[in-house]
């Protein structure tokens, strides 16, 4: 299960840091450089977010390295540790490490520092939770609008902010293809806050559906049909969209609503692709 989240913030952390970067670290970086593919290779483990900041004249550049963490190890605070004194090894310059929490609790037990005799050492800790969504929600990036479902509602409801979230994804999202996209990572993050079969719910009753017909997959998958002679009519093609979004792991529910096919549909397709592994 974390793999799905891991998966969405390595998709918007390029973005979504930029935001946390300026609102939340209170950094504002003049220039973000890449940190050789060769440096991560080496690390057991690749950092989620690791660049080199350029600052103003007049002002040390330093590592930049932020992680997200779904669950709350104890054993984080080695292994930023450990990716400290690599990076400083290899750099010689400061790293700044954060450590974005947003497992379901609303704390976190996870040790953000090391004491001994001849040692010091501590990261920042940023609990998710604690955090206004109206940071995010009001951003001009679906991604961050997206990350606004686990912050704090601030008494707000989670009906109200959920249609808010949606209604900016569709006002945002380039294509439709993007804010299907969009929908997916709400309702996989959405997991994380006890909401998503409300998110699905605000989804099905509102109009965020997409005609296949318009999907470029959909279109790869007829036009490839039509070579090899294997499309036969609309059910067959409706077909091979829905084993795509399988694929995609979207939620059984939104597949359905998507393509406007029953539940028990999608259900039989799921099994029959299991029966073929």
């Amino acid at each position: 299960m974390a793999q799905e989240y891991d998966k969405i913030f390595k998709e918007n952390f390029e973005i979504l840091i930029l935001s946390f970067a300026r609102r939340m670290f209170n950094i504002d970086p003049s220039r973000l450089e890449e940190i050789p593919d060769t440096t991560q290779y080496t690390i057991e483990k690749a950092p989620d977010f690791l660049k080199k900041v350029h600052t103003e004249e007049g002002k040390s550049d330093y590592i930049l390295h932020i992680e997200a963490q779904s669950s709350d190890p104890h054993s984080m605070i080695g292994r930023m540790l450990w990716y400290y004194g690599f990076l400083y090894k290899m750099y010689k310059l400061p790293v700044k490490q954060y450590v974005l929490y947003i497992g379901r609790n609303k704390d976190s037990n996870m040790p953000v520092e090391i004491y001994h005799n001849d040692l010091y050492f501590r990261f920042h800790l940023i609990l998710v939770q604690d955090i206004n969504y109206k940071l995010f929600i009001n951003s001009d990036y679906p991604e961050d609008v997206v990350f606004a479902i686990l912050c704090n509602f601030k008494g707000d409801s989670s009906s109200d902010v959920i249609q808010t979230i949606l209604e900016r994804l569709k006002c945002l999202a380039a294509d439709e293809l993007c804010l299907r996209k969009y929908l997916k990572q709400l309702e996989v993050l959405s997991k994380l806050r006890n909401l998503q079969e409300q998110t699905i719910k605000t989804i099905n009753n509102m109009a965020l559906t997409y005609d296949l017909k318009t999907d470029l997959r959909y279109l790869a998958g007829v036009e490839k049909g039509v070579r090899i002679g294997e499309v036969k009519g609309e059910e067959r093609k409706q077909k091979e969209i829905i084993v795509e979004m399988i694929k995609d792991n979207l939620s059984i529910e939104v597949i359905a609503k998507y393509a406007k096919v029953s539940i028990d549909y999608v259900v039989r397709i799921v099994e029959e692709m299991k029966n073929e592994k």
